[in-house]
């Protein structure tokens, strides 16, 4: 078991901060929680206002790369995409390893101590699975645990380039897995490595899956 002894810690929005209060974890799990606790000889001291950790529930990791370099003129969501898709073809597991862990560092300094990674960049920029199919997941998963934050990594299926079902195309065809099948298969034989990471799932819109893929 950790102790730790808080100044002040936010408890109840309703009240106010709470003073002198300890907490105590056991396996990275919150055990205790107690108000008005003096605070005990073996507990780390933590100074000022404890927060609860944020949860960042929506993340395109990659998407860091594009900050401030999409508005130029003004920009519009066309200009935003193709921008977006600039980057997505140039990253392979390690540099994506390496931009991931930047962001979510970024997020942990912000407060963020969870976050729910929405991961569609899945395949080689041809489209081909790496060697390892979940390379860039297992990548995600990596840098959450460089960087200290719990993961949910939401990989998502993303089928077809437009609401009439167009095949992917581009630098689209990294995204796809050819039907659900397909996708469900992967993601099955996916095993994060690490307690701070889980796997979930997610349908990228009704434009990349078709409504015939749904029931798959």
């Amino acid at each position: 078991m950790t102790r730790w002894h808080a100044a002040y810690a936010w408890l109840d929005g309703r009240t106010g901060p709470d003073p002198d209060v300890l907490i105590e974890v056991t396996e990275g799990r919150f055990t205790a929680i107690d108000a008005g606790v003096p605070a005990p000889p073996d507990a780390t001291r933590l100074a000022g206002l404890v927060l609860p950790g944020l949860a960042n529930t929506h993340s395109h990791a990659f998407h860091r790369a594009l900050r401030g370099r999409t508005h130029t003129g003004g920009g519009t969501f066309w200009t935003w995409r193709e921008r977006m898709y600039d980057v997505a073809t140039r990253l392979d597991p390690d540099s994506y390893l390496a931009l991931a862990r930047a962001t979510y560092a970024e997020m942990a300094l912000a407060g963020i101590t969870c976050v729910g990674e929405f991961h569609y960049l899945h395949h080689a920029p041809d489209g081909r699975p790496y060697a390892d199919p979940n390379a860039m997941g297992a990548a995600l998963v990596e840098a959450a645990a460089q960087a200290g934050v719990r993961l949910t990594l939401l990989d998502t299926c993303y089928l077809t380039a437009t609401v009439d079902g167009k095949p992917l195309a581009g630098p689209q065809l990294r995204f796809g897995d050819g039907d659900a099948a397909g996708w469900a298969a992967r993601v099955d034989a996916f095993r994060p490595a690490g307690d701070h990471a889980r796997l979930g799932a997610a349908i990228h819109s009704v434009r990349a899956v078709p409504a015939a893929q749904l029931g798959d």
